[in-house]
């Protein structure tokens, strides 16, 4: 499967970053709303606000939205107990609510009819409680404000009108998060879900890209990451080595000592090599004692260095005492890829490099011969 394939499906899980940013986007964007009709009610002349309470609400909106939404859109809160910050958040909003209901007569209620969707914004993110505790402050909160408003201005709708759209508001706003508590079940399930998913997918692209046996990259995906280099060599970018590698006389040792020997060389000799490489180095199995590092950024001279020093670290490893091999040598080919030339064309000068090795006694390092 290309690497395009693997993006494709892991589309198929959710990335929580990119959910947490929604959510602190969309609770911004419930703040921008409330801020537009605050400001439409005030042009009409429903709104008898105080001017400073009016444009210091306005500003506390604006200056608690910017940094919030760049403290979540970074990630910074990532690793918080509760990373979307849903709670303080919807508390400001409800609060700014409440302002605007207070200067409003008739209209009362439309400034709070933002709660609900408010509500049901962060039971994403927020527990039963929580939500409960939220639904109650907005109870509590609309009869505050309403006495409050008796108190300084009077209320010139019925008390008992006044009374039923309260009662009728708090029922709502506690049906809204009991509802909301089972959406947020419903996500933190779904989350759990998505974690293993993700783990799944990640197990899959492994077995896909990895040999079974020594856990490096197979030859289908170093051929892709060879595409890649191949693509940065022509742009310019850095040039490329490979270098072949063979380990000497194995077929030797799977006669003298048995395959299961065989197979434990193949994977100290895997883990000996990743050891001794850079990172950003590729290191693959291409099949039975044949193996292939990929060396971005590395001229000829400095893979041959790299293949060298490698062959010599490796021949000092030895397996006498565990009743195995006294020594297994390496031979390799090492070549430079040419701008325009094709990978195959690449792959036959480090195999023809490697031939040079093996004929010329083994346990030593061959450069490409120039063309």
């Amino acid at each position: 499967m290309k690497a395009g394939d693997w993006r494709r499906v892991g589309r198929l899980t959710v990335n929580e970053q990119r959910l947490l940013s929604r959510h602190g986007r969309a609770l911004v964007a419930v703040a921008g709303l409330h801020a537009l009709l605050t400001v439409l009610l005030c042009w009409l002349g429903a709104l008898s606000l105080d001017p400073g309470v009016l444009l210091g609400m306005l500003a506390v909106l604006v200056a608690v939205a910017a940094p919030y939404l760049a403290l979540v859109e970074s990630g910074a809160t990532a690793e918080w107990s509760e990373p979307s910050l849903s709670f303080p958040m919807a508390l400001l909003l409800l609060a700014a609510f409440l302002v605007t209901a207070f200067g409003l007569d008739e209209a009362r209620i439309s400034a709070l009819m933002l709660f609900f969707p408010l509500l049901l914004l962060v039971s994403f993110r927020l527990g039963a409680g929580a939500l409960l505790v939220l639904a109650l402050l907005a109870g509590l909160g609309y009869a505050a404000m309403l006495a409050l408003a008796w108190w300084y201005h009077g209320v010139r709708m019925s008390p008992v009108l006044e009374a039923l759209q309260w009662l009728v508001f708090t029922l709502v706003s506690l049906s809204f998060a009991v509802t909301g508590s089972g959406v947020n079940g419903l996500r933190r399930r779904l989350a759990v879900k998505n974690l293993a998913l993700a783990d799944a997918l990640e197990q899959v692209r492994d077995l896909a890209i990895r040999d079974d046996l020594t856990g490096l990259f197979n030859r289908r995906h170093i051929m892709e990451v060879l595409e890649r280099q191949k693509g940065l060599a022509d742009s310019g970018i850095y040039p490329f080595s490979v270098c072949y590698v063979d380990l000497d006389h194995f077929k030797a040792i799977n006669d003298a000592f048995g395959h299961g020997w065989g197979d434990r060389v193949l994977r100290d000799f895997a883990e000996h090599a990743l050891a001794d490489l850079r990172e950003g180095d590729y290191l693959a199995r291409l099949g039975g004692e044949e193996f292939i590092l990929v060396l971005p950024q590395s001229d000829l001279d400095g893979a041959e260095l790299v293949a060298e020093r490698l062959r010599r670290r490796w021949g000092e490893r030895s397996f006498r005492a565990l009743n195995g091999p006294p020594k297994v040598s390496l031979s390799a080919g090492v070549a430079c890829y040419r701008e325009g030339e094709t990978i195959d064309q690449l792959l036959a000068r480090a195999d023809r490099a490697l031939y040079l090795a093996k004929s010329g006694g083994r346990d030593r390092v061959c450069r490409e011969e120039r063309s």
